[in-house]
């Protein structure tokens, strides 16, 4: 039967209704096919993307003083050498670093804006803010024993105060009394995260620490990377069972977030691409059913007359189903090629040439980017052939209801 489905695919004595039936069955696995892959790679490089940025940013998660996660206030909280000893203890821990927030105005001769100063020391990992330098040069911060002056500014900050690397700003914090500052620009970034380059500026933490009036064990908290994300939950478990029961030298608690326990509103929205993606699957492989069943009930009521004598010399039903089905996974799998080759084809274009741009300011990207997670596209491809070959058991049925004896005077 194998043989004879091959046969009937490859083009012998097939009429044009039946070669129409297989083109367009063929081209509908092709196309649904494409789309999920082109969906599932570039949602899932757009997550992430995003992802990869926040945890360069803020890392994978955060020990804050407790009172902060119920307050807008930048609570102090003491992050000693042996407190950042027992969290790097745990095997999970690639990078603890140590950070200072403290709001404030920068201000020009004609203008004034708001801004949000974060402190780091020598441990803040420079590589992200390095690649996404647009002017000027990466200050060393903690390298000595006399703090910087030096601050990173973001690109959108500095083009609305029209001011450029190299350039000295005058920056005021308010707490129990006024505090003014003056900075020299070492360097003007660009994230293309809204949050981060409306206000976002980066200097010295023992800086911070003195605007904030905080002891120089005293920060915002401490950032921490894991080698392996996927055992956040697990390694900030096993963190907090062995920090937040005791409070620090100032009576404060302590408290170990993930990063998108500390910015829902961003991780959400990441979420909601997945139920995109999965309507689109739906609707892709049930174009595709659609199709190929479409195109076998074709090829079956243009074959009845064959399907008679194949009865009348002693075939039975269930011998003629399985012809039918051959030929039907012959052009699902040709269809799942095709489909494969175009998608990989423009992510492939996409994923090298970056043809396709976004609006930084809305996607946080400015260019659509491309993942390819090996096993899910495997699994589009094994589920759309699944879910085909087994909803076109149904109309192969039909080829019970044929008697040889009308059939064969079918004309």
């Amino acid at each position: 039967m194998y043989n004879i489905a091959k046969r009937i695919y490859s083009g012998g004595e097939m009429s044009n209704a039946s070669s129409s039936a297989i083109r367009i069955s063929t081209i509908g696995v092709a196309v649904g096919v494409m789309v999920m892959i082109i969906s599932l790679c570039v949602t899932s490089g757009f997550q992430g993307e995003i992802k990869n940025k926040i945890s360069s940013l803020l890392g994978h998660a955060q020990i804050v003083n407790t009172q902060t996660l119920y307050s807008n206030k930048t609570n102090p909280i003491q992050i000693s050498d042996s407190l950042l000893e027992v969290i790097q203890s745990e095997p999970n821990v690639a990078k603890v670093t140590r950070f200072v927030l403290c709001r404030g105005m920068i201000k020009t001769d004609s203008d004034f804006r708001g801004i949000l100063l974060r402190g780091v020391d020598a441990a803040f990992d420079t590589t992200f803010i390095s690649k996404s330098l647009v002017s000027g040069k990466m200050p060393v911060f903690g390298a000595d024993s006399v703090s910087s002056d030096s601050i990173l500014l973001p690109m959108r900050l500095a083009n609305l105060l029209e001011l450029k690397a190299g350039d000295k700003v005058y920056t005021y914090f308010f707490d129990n009394k006024l505090r003014a500052r003056r900075f020299v620009i070492a360097g003007i970034f660009e994230t293309n995260m809204a949050d981060f380059d409306n206000q976002m500026c980066y200097v010295d933490s023992r800086v911070a620490q003195k605007l904030t009036n905080w002891s120089h064990d005293q920060y915002q908290g401490a950032e921490i990377v894991f080698h392996d994300k996927d055992k956040a939950a697990e390694t900030i478990y096993d963190i907090a069972s062995k920090i937040c029961y005791d409070t620090d030298a100032y009576g404060h608690y302590y408290s170990v977030s993930s990063v998108e326990e500390l910015f829902p509103q961003i991780f959400s929205w990441l979420t909601l691409l997945d139920t995109n993606v999965a309507a689109i699957l739906i609707l892709m492989i049930s174009v595709a059913c659609v199709t190929v069943v479409s195109g076998l009930l074709i090829i079956i009521l243009e074959r009845t007359r064959f399907i008679g004598v194949m009865k009348a010399i002693g075939a039975t039903n269930a011998q003629l189903r399985h012809l039918f089905l051959y030929l039907s996974a012959m052009i699902v799998v040709r269809g799942l090629f095709w489909g494969n080759i175009v998608a990989f084809s423009l992510l492939a274009i996409q994923k090298f040439l970056g043809v396709l741009k976004l609006d930084p300011a809305t996607y946080y990207l400015d260019q659509v980017p491309v993942h390819f997670p090996g096993y899910q596209i495997l699994a589009i491809n094994v589920a759309t052939f699944a879910m085909c070959v087994l909803v076109l058991t149904v109309p192969t049925y039909i080829i019970s209801r044929i008697h040889p004896a009308r059939s064969i005077k079918f004309e």
